[in-house]
């Protein structure tokens, strides 16, 4: 038994030793071709084809995420689109995902500016504010959620595991009709009863739930999710829900 763990421990030691390896040689490649210096974010290998990685780097002047297909040695780069295809499905996806976040990424880097004055032009009070389990937390997201939404649904069920890595901010809205804005009213409406995060996080899970009616929304809070809700979907930069950004604040000259 002690064998197979010392083997297993050295077959992760040469896949980090040459995943650090390609990673290196591909900044060496770019810096000699463009003089820029790329930071390296990630390293991780097709399943169906040991001969390639997807390499992960970031542009140091936008700060851009940009996904790369690297050959086993790192002296051949192409760039990542969204057109990709294997005969592996598990690839297929590995590699939509990895351009899907990068391209996300990138759109919320591109456009922090107007998101951040976005978060901070909402009416006091209006995002139910969630503090991590983990103290000392700086990292910051905002969640813009609907909650007639699936999505939303789903996204609520991870939140424990958001708040071990960060601080939540849930801005509600009523993308998807009446209803939803009733709902997002209603919670508005308890949640200055709930005094601690876990009363908030239960509040939403109730009201989330599809059997859940709103018995009775007062119509100040109603109106009051209409206008967030016109004044996110005003920005043309929110198309669906939930709409998950890390806000950094951005220190004025």
């Amino acid at each position: 038994m002690r064998r197979f763990f010392c083997a297993l421990s050295l077959c992760v030691g040469l896949v980090g030793a040459v995943e650090s390896r390609v990673g290196q040689a591909v900044v060496d490649l770019i810096d000699k071709q463009i003089h820029k210096k790329v930071s390296v974010l990630e390293v991780k290998s097709l399943k169906s084809n040991r001969e390639f990685q997807v390499v992960v780097v970031e542009d140091p002047d936008t700060k851009y995420k940009i996904p790369l297909l690297v050959n086993k040695n790192g002296d051949l780069v192409l760039g990542l689109t969204n057109i990709f295809f294997s005969k592996s499905k598990q690839d297929t996806e590995f590699v939509q995902q990895i351009y899907h976040d990068t391209q996300s990424y990138n759109f919320k880097q591109q456009n922090s500016a107007a998101l951040n004055a976005l978060f901070e032009g909402l009416p006091q009070g209006y995002t139910i504010d969630l503090k991590s389990t983990t103290p000392g937390v700086k990292k910051n997201l905002y969640i813009i959620s609907d909650p007639m939404c699936p999505h939303c649904h789903h996204e609520l069920e991870q939140i424990d595991k958001r708040l071990k890595e960060a601080n939540v901010h849930m801005v509600l809205v009523g993308f998807l009709g009446h209803e939803s804005t009733l709902k997002a009213a209603d919670i508005l409406k308890q949640v200055k009863k709930a005094h601690n995060t876990r009363d908030k996080v239960d509040l939403l899970q109730k009201v989330y739930a599809t059997a859940y009616k709103v018995a009775d929304a007062p119509d100040d809070k109603v109106q009051e999710v209409e206008k967030v809700t016109k004044k996110v979907l005003d920005t043309g930069l929110i198309k669906g829900v939930p709409f998950i950004y890390e806000y950094h604040k951005v220190n004025k000259k």
